[in-house]
């Protein structure tokens, strides 16, 4: 995973819960990077998935919950490090239509050894879609989050309903949504 996802998990738990939970988190973790996580650099999954659980422990959350929350605050994180992904766009659905197509190409070209997931498109009407998201590392309630944070930053709201199914022998996840302003 890249480093600036670790950056992000690290402000993430700063600003919500202080330096003080994050050096508890990090401490009782048994990490096998050693130095500090660096944006563009790419570390073993097993690190942040093992922050998040520490975190998890720690602040006495579900997994689910700490996940949708940290989704949320890191669309707006992305977006703050590359304005020029969400410029241009005024509703929620026409940016993500763009995930896939252009904006996992550039940040392919941004953060070499990138492994994203996968995002396919129903499109159901001018404010309704279906978002299909395949990854192995299966974060379901982060992209949940990161829905809602395209959608907050957009300034609209949504009714989202999220499937998870197997097709072919790969588990999928769709989310359902309707967009209102």
């Amino acid at each position: 995973m890249k480093g600036i996802i670790f950056n992000i998990a690290e402000n993430y738990i700063i600003e919500k819960h202080g330096y003080e939970t994050l050096k508890e988190i990090v401490t009782a973790c048994s990490l096998e990077t050693k130095e500090p996580f660096v944006g563009p650099n790419t570390y073993p999954d097993a690190d942040l998935l093992e922050i998040v659980g520490k975190a998890v422990e720690i602040l006495k959350t579900d997994l689910g919950s700490f996940l949708k929350s940290f989704g949320h605050y890191s669309f707006r994180q992305l977006s703050d490090r590359h304005p020029n992904f969400v410029e241009g766009y005024t509703h929620p659905k026409d940016f993500l239509l763009t995930v896939e197509g252009v904006i996992h190409m550039e940040v392919r070209k941004l953060y070499d050894e990138s492994k994203l997931p996968t995002f396919q498109y129903q499109d159901l009407g001018e404010n309704e879609m279906i978002v299909t998201y395949f990854s192995e590392r299966k974060l379901y309630p982060f992209v949940d989050g990161l829905i809602d944070g395209v959608v907050d930053y957009f300034g609209y709201k949504a009714e989202k309903k999220s499937t998870i199914y197997e097709k072919d022998g790969v588990e999928l996840c769709d989310f359902h949504i309707k967009f209102s302003a």
